[in-house]
């Protein structure tokens, strides 16, 4: 086809009346083409032919579109694949990126030298210590667009924080008991916020206004998560429900399920995973609701995560280990430890660019980070005196946020890009600007906390205290 419609180019009718009748004759049995290319003869100049043939011409890419097309039947040694460079740079920056040891930042040097992320991007010095609520602090995001960061709490109130100065922008009041969840919606505008209570609220975060309340679940609500609009969300609880709602407190859709831990949603929501109360992870297809397999674990599942390419999900268990899922092959890879978890749930997640990490708070107060690929323990930090129950980062915002039970939540900045150091009479400075990695022997000095007040026997904190972080 290349050639005759090269030769119509060239004017060459003759010839092309030649391929026409002995070559593309006997290659095709699609007789309506062959009669579109007869037609083509009748067209008066290049131009009309270009036109009638959707074609760019012989100057143009078809050649090289032909050549492409030709790539599968010629052995790699004969003809050299076609972006075969491209390629290679390509494989060696993603090597690269995943032997880096600190992956929060792009590699964006270009193939002059390595890349590697040095300590100093890692987050290491404390800016801010926010004080605003009477009791611990169960849950803390960031909105999408990184202008807010949204607070739930053991005093029954959620706080937005502007990210601007640090400044509380409204306090919501309205549950009456401790908030356990928060979801940002995509565009920022809203949050939903799980409670103890056995309700769901709709809150409008630029007016600080509560516009929807949902009642329909039995017992604590222990997670919820938007499903990639604004105005639909899932919700789970320990009553054995799992529904999809709409904004406008409408049940969408309802189905029984174990009591529910955790929920994670896959970025094209197409999975849907639940956390149980005993050791099993239970994936079901999102769109219909129906389940698909179960990954078991061999002590309680305390929670679980899921990376953004629903690849990988990793699980907290009660024994203080993480462990690593591949959900294609269905099978455990990798496992994390070292911190302190069994009394209470501390919640994981991944965190990095490409969630290179993999990240959870502790019982004694210091955050534990790893990288993902290799296990490798990369840091512990303390910020906190009590149990960190979570933290979440912000590439907008370029800040780490960790909220704990001494009703306290702490900004990190992280590397270069990281807010400045800004000051507000309301957020009151950290009280340590190296937070140093602790060592094994300052851990075992370090003395138990007053934990008199929590236990797993309480369904809302054991639901709720949560740990979202992603560098």
């Amino acid at each position: 086809r290349q050639q005759f419609l090269e030769l119509l180019e060239a004017r060459k009718l003759k010839h092309a009346l030649l391929i026409l009748q002995n070559q593309l004759s006997t290659l095709t049995t699609d007789i309506q083409q062959l009669h579109r290319l007869s037609s083509l003869l009748m067209c008066p100049s290049a131009e009309d032919l270009r036109t009638a043939a959707y074609w760019d011409g012989s100057g143009g890419r078809s050649r090289f579109l032909v050549l492409e097309s030709l790539q599968g039947y010629i052995s790699p040694g004969t003809m050299v694949p076609v972006h075969r460079m491209e390629t290679l740079f390509g494989q060696a920056l993603a090597y690269q990126c995943e032997v880096c040891k600190y992956h929060v930042r792009p590699a964006n040097q270009g193939l002059y030298v390595d890349h590697t992320c040095p300590t100093s991007v890692f987050p290491q010095e404390l800016q801010f210590n926010l004080k605003g609520h009477q009791d611990e602090v169960w849950y803390v995001a960031f909105s999408p667009d990184g202008r807010y960061l949204a607070s739930g709490s053991r005093d029954k109130t959620c706080i937005i924080w502007s990210m601007d100065d640090f400044s509380i922008a409204h306090r919501l009041t309205g549950h009456e008991d401790e908030v356990a969840y928060i979801a940002w919606s995509p565009n920022s505008k809203y949050i939903v916020s799980a409670s103890s209570d056995r309700t769901l609220r709709l809150w409008d975060v630029e007016a600080g206004a509560n516009l929807q309340l949902f009642t329909g679940h039995d017992e604590t609500v222990t997670s919820c998560k938007w499903l990639g609009t604004n105005d639909r969300f899932i919700s789970g609880g320990l009553d054995h429900k799992i529904i999809i709602w709409n904004t406008n407190g409408t049940i969408i859709k309802q189905i029984s399920s174990p009591r529910v831990h955790d929920l994670a949603v896959s970025a094209d929501c197409s999975l849907l995973l639940v956390a149980d109360e005993k050791t099993d992870i239970h994936a079901y297809d999102l769109a219909t609701l129906t389940f698909m397999y179960s990954l078991n674990e061999p002590t309680e599942v305390m929670s679980m995560a899921l990376s953004a390419d629903a690849r990988h999900c990793i699980t907290g268990l009660r024994n203080g280990e993480l462990h690593m899922w591949d959900l294609d092959a269905r099978a455990r890879v990798r496992e994390f430890s070292g911190h302190a978890q069994g009394q209470y749930v501390i919640r994981c997640t991944f965190a990095g660019l490409d969630d290179r990490l993999v990240a959870t708070g502790s019982e004694d107060g210091l955050l534990f980070v790893w990288n993902r690929n290799t296990g490798q323990l990369l840091a512990r930090l303390r910020g906190h005196t009590k149990t960190i129950n979570v933290c979440t980062w912000s590439d907008q915002a370029a800040a780490l946020a960790t909220a704990s039970d001494d009703k306290t939540i702490c900004i990190w900045p992280a590397f270069h890009g990281a807010p400045s150091h800004r000051s507000d009479p309301k957020a009151g400075p950290a009280d340590s600007n190296e937070p140093e990695e602790i060592s094994d022997d300052e851990e075992e000095e370090e003395e138990e906390d007053d934990d008199d007040d929590k236990s797993m026997g309480s369904a809302a904190r054991s639901s709720a205290a949560s740990l979202d972080m992603a560098f």
